[in-house]
């Protein structure tokens, strides 16, 4: 076979696994990258879509086969770090910060937007707080998402920047009009870490107002209160807590341990 045919031959392969992906059929487009593969190891585009298709297919130990060879060819690409940081828990703050290092040297396009607040909730969701806080802030400087202030929020309360946290979250508070249970529960969490009941309590009053049936709400309440040292109304919002959802275990464990003090 000469130089010409085997390129054609390669190009109609990759139509064809191209075609495969179109048409859902995953496991065939992977056998025709595979056979690139076979003749060219080193082909970007062939290892790059298999270790895609791998992961796709929650193959990770395959996809992450590939993607460590196409890292070792070409290491600037920030999908290829991501993708693996969300697949492999040993190694995941090193490739989300190589990833971040790549990003943080690239322009923020339209296109980027989705992936990074994608990366954003579940390196949030993986406890990897630094990490969302790069990818929220790439969002955030852009364009002030209200999802992406309240994972802000968040964060600087995982981190224990409580301060920090409520500038973002009374922020959102102003634009929902005061009427967002969750943004006047988070602003509540953070009053209480500063040790300011009375400002948690009174904004978990406001959240109770818009919806007065939230066990969550009452349960929250009354830890407050027998924080501070009100059993009375500690308990009569645990009971109310209960009244709402009787196997609400938090609420049963709180109650029999307040009760047991006596």
């Amino acid at each position: 076979m000469n130089a010409n045919s085997s390129k054609e031959e390669k190009k109609d392969l990759f139509e064809l696994a191209k075609t495969c992906i179109k048409e859902n059929k995953f496991e065939d487009a992977k056998n025709y990258y595979k056979l690139i593969l076979d003749n060219e190891p080193e082909n970007l585009e062939a290892l790059y879509m298999s270790g895609f298709l791998c992961m796709k297919n929650n193959s990770y130990k395959n996809s992450l086969e590939y993607f460590n060879k196409f890292i070792n060819l070409k290491n600037d690409n920030p999908f290829v770090y991501e993708y693996m940081g969300i697949m492999d828990e040993e190694n995941r703050a090193e490739y989300f910060n190589k990833a971040i290092e790549i990003n943080d040297n690239i322009k923020i396009m339209k296109r980027d937007y989705q992936r990074y607040i994608y990366i954003a909730f579940k390196s949030y969701e993986f406890g990897e707080y630094d990490i969302s806080l790069n990818y929220s802030n790439y969002i955030y400087n852009v364009r002030q998402i209200n999802g992406i202030v309240n994972l802000l929020g968040c964060i600087y309360y995982r981190k224990g920047d409580y301060d920090k946290a409520l500038s973002l979250f009374h922020d959102l508070n102003f634009i929902y009009e005061k009427s967002n249970i969750y943004i006047l529960c988070n602003i509540s969490s953070c009053y209480r870490k500063k040790n300011s009941n009375n400002m948690a309590i009174r904004y978990l009053e406001k959240a109770k107002e818009i919806d007065d049936g939230n066990k969550l709400i009452y349960y929250n309440i009354g830890s407050i209160y027998f924080d501070m040292g009100n059993k009375k109304s500690a308990l009569e919002n645990i009971d109310k807590a209960l009244s709402i959802d009787n196997e609400y275990e938090d609420a049963i464990k709180l109650k029999e341990y307040i009760n047991n003090l006596d």
